[in-house]
């Protein structure tokens, strides 16, 4: 069940309250002023705070004010528990960031009922972070290989360069693609061509460290940023690739392929690479060079 913080100095309240929520199944911690509430607050994360406004030192509604502007606290429900009946105390209490409010003495149904309407209410809001955070990742994944898109690495790559620059770090592009692919998707169809694509991005994330970006770039083409790295450290990753690749068997119905790739490097720091369009630029002509010089090899720019 839940674990729920109540902050109250009335022992009587504190009793009541947590064999209340003791017998609903909920582990409940307990403080006696506000000091003592916003402490607990942060280093127990409780899923729901039950918290008096009349409290010695700091009262509730700067308790509650705090737990609001806390990024770690500020998602927790916190319902008032107030002796006052007046609405002006209640309304000050839901504008410093309060959920509800329970009247003391308050009757236990109402007090599980509306623990229970706000547990659930926080339950549904993080199954549906959950769901987003999913479909955020769906939306940067390229559906066949489940490589980061081309837009995810290109809002990466110029974000990750500014860093670079700023704390004067090694960043390498990796780019490569597979040797004469039309001739293979010819030859053996394009479901076939995307199953070598498709095993292709899972033997690449075997490879790379997990510090390391990959991502499919388009089409056959597939790109690595690598973080801390210079070229030199970049060319002896992109080899180990490049033979990975080429002594991979790839299995479709009763045959045994394999394909080899040409792969280009680039890093910063450059004399001639100055920002991430450039760096990737070099990368591709690095590519290039390598089909150029009889494909299946890495070379540097």
């Amino acid at each position: 069940m839940a674990r729920i913080l109540i902050i109250d100095d009335s022992k009587l309240i504190l009793h009541v309250a947590k064999t209340i929520l003791n017998k609903q199944g909920h582990q409940v911690l307990l403080a006696e002023d506000g000091n003592t509430g916003l402490q607990t607050a942060a280093t127990e994360y409780p899923d729901l705070i039950l918290l008096d406004l009349i409290l010695p030192g700091i009262d509730g509604y700067e308790v509650c004010q705090r737990i609001k502007k806390e990024d770690a606290t500020s998602e927790i429900p916190v319902i008032m528990l107030t002796s006052k009946s007046e609405a002006a105390d209640k309304v000050r209490g839901l504008e410093m960031g309060a959920s509800d409010y329970v009247t003391k003495p308050f009757d236990e149904g109402e007090l599980i009922a509306r623990v229970n309407i706000h547990l659930q209410i926080r339950e549904l809001h993080e199954n549906l972070k959950e769901k987003n955070r999913q479909l955020k990742e769906m939306a940067n994944r390229d559906g066949l290989t489940g490589l980061y898109n081309h837009r995810y690495f290109q809002e990466t790559i110029s974000k990750d360069f500014q860093r670079a620059i700023r704390y004067h770090e090694s960043l390498s592009c990796v780019m490569f693609d597979i040797d004469h692919f039309k001739k293979f998707n010819d030859n053996y169809g394009h479901q076939t061509g995307d199953m070598v694509l498709k095993t292709l991005g899972g033997l690449i994330e075997e490879l790379i460290r997990d510090s390391d970006l990959s991502a499919r770039y388009g089409g056959e083409e597939f790109v690595l940023l690598m973080y801390h790295t210079a070229p030199k450290e970049a060319l002896m990753i992109a080899e180990r690739l490049r033979k990975a690749v080429e002594q991979y068997k790839f299995h479709a119905d009763d045959l045994v392929l394999t394909v080899n790739i040409s792969v280009g490097v680039a890093g910063f720091p450059h004399p001639e690479i100055t920002d991430a369009k450039t760096l990737i630029e070099c990368a591709d002509k690095a590519l290039y060079r390598a089909k150029d010089e009889g494909r299946n090899r890495v070379v540097v720019f």
